[in-house]
């Protein structure tokens, strides 16, 4: 199995990484190693206000819970995020989730999912999604596990440019672009319990247009590794990007993001 988890990790760090914008990891709200449970979730909650020389105010969630009705798993996941120095909103972004899963054999969940998504400091005003994929378990044991599914989704995405750092690239008169695609979602999970105290989780994503399928796509991974000083809190660094080469506004194609948080799960 060290063989396998070196292939994986060679995969993922080869692979620009996923941000939470345009592309939501999902695969880090499942969990597989603990199917036991009927019920799990984790919270992430930050707060924090300064009175200086204007009044800084920063909020900052996220959360997720899965359990469990009959052969069903469901799941709901969403975060927040939103900054505001005087009167100037300097952050906003966050996304909702919805996600069902239905054994279909015993070895492919249906996967069908919903979800809405903004990232203003990209340009992103507004996402929606809705999409399903076989889900297909490629090595399960106590300790690890390696999934990859398929399927179709289809997109809206609403764009501005207040992520264009260029002001020669804005329009005059700028206006919102909403585009609208079927695409096809392929990725690749791998979960493992590496000791009592570390837990590893790394996902690939393929994300092309159908039509367009190695012209018009998206690249994205996420690879976190969590610290566990009990049974319900860890440290987590997670790190996430996402690269896009042909982007709807005039921002990089390469985004990335870097974050280390205190995990409260149960």
């Amino acid at each position: 199995m060290k063989s396998l988890l070196t292939a994986v990790l060679i995969l993922c760090l080869a692979i620009p990484r996923l941000s939470q914008s345009q592309v939501l990891h999902t695969e880090n709200f499942n969990v597989i190693l603990d199917s036991t449970k009927r019920v799990k979730g984790s919270f992430i909650p930050s707060f924090r206000y300064r009175n200086v020389k204007q009044k800084f105010f920063e909020i900052e969630n996220t959360a997720d819970i899965s359990f469990k009705v009959n052969r069903q798993a469901f799941t709901l996941a969403n975060k927040l995020e939103y900054s505001r120095f005087g009167d100037e909103d300097i952050l906003s972004g966050g996304f909702v989730y919805f996600e069902n899963r239905n054994p279909l054999h015993q070895n492919v969940l249906l996967e069908s999912y919903a979800l809405i998504l903004w990232q203003e400091i990209r340009g992103l005003r507004i996402k929606y999604s809705v999409g399903v994929n076989a889900r297909v378990p490629l090595v399960v044991n106590s300790r690890e596990g390696l999934f990859a599914g398929l399927g179709p989704s289809y997109e809206f995405e609403r764009w501005t440019y207040s992520g264009t750092s260029d002001p020669s690239l804005i329009p005059p008169d700028p206006k919102p672009i909403e585009v609208e695609k079927i695409r096809a979602n392929l990725y690749m999970n791998f979960k493992s319990k590496l000791s009592d105290e570390f837990t590893l989780d790394i996902s690939g994503y393929y994300q092309p247009a159908l039509g367009n399928f190695f012209s018009n796509y998206r690249l994205a991974s996420s690879s976190e590794i969590t610290y566990n000083f009990t049974r319900n809190i860890g440290l987590s660094l997670l790190y996430q990007n996402i690269y896009d080469p042909k982007p709807v506004v005039p921002i990089s194609t390469l985004f990335h993001d870097v974050s280390v948080g205190l995990n409260l799960s149960f």
